[in-house]
């Protein structure tokens, strides 16, 4: 009993150790003023300005304010060329939702999925491409 309880507590605790590098290795790759209210997934996020960071092979989206973030893991979706640093948005009736991710810091563009809420919306305006429109946000 005492020799399992003992493994379990080192485990931990080389889990901890291994972990904490990783949470802290945040990298910025791209900024970006977002002026209208978009969703990734099932969250909803206002405009402003936001982050995005990579952390190991997920992806965050924050505000700059750190109140608003969505962290997932998107497809890739090509190739990015050095000028090709941008969001790209499905405007799907009145509303934004993320569609992808360019960036030449990390020499690839990032799908993300298409959510369930932009699904029903995409239905609600006649079709899977009907009414869609993509936006697109230059990035500073």
């Amino acid at each position: 009993m005492k020799r399992s309880v003992f493994e379990a507590v080192m485990t931990l605790i080389v889990a901890c150790c291994i972990a904490v590098p990783v949470v802290n290795a945040q990298e910025t790759i791209m900024t970006a003023n977002v002026p209208f209210a978009f969703s990734i997934g099932d969250k909803q996020l206002p405009a402003g300005a936001y982050a995005v960071r990579e952390m190991g092979r997920a992806t965050l989206v924050e505000s700059k304010d750190a109140v608003y973030s969505v962290l997932g893991i998107y497809n890739y979706a090509g190739p990015s060329k050095a000028d090709k640093t941008k969001l790209v948005f499905d405007k799907v009736g009145d509303h934004y939702f993320l569609a992808q991710i360019w960036t030449s810091a990390r020499d690839q563009g990032l799908a993300v999925p298409e959510s369930k809420l932009e699904k029903e919306f995409r239905a609600s305006n006649n079709g899977p491409q009907g009414g869609v429109e993509t936006v697109i946000v230059a990035l500073r």
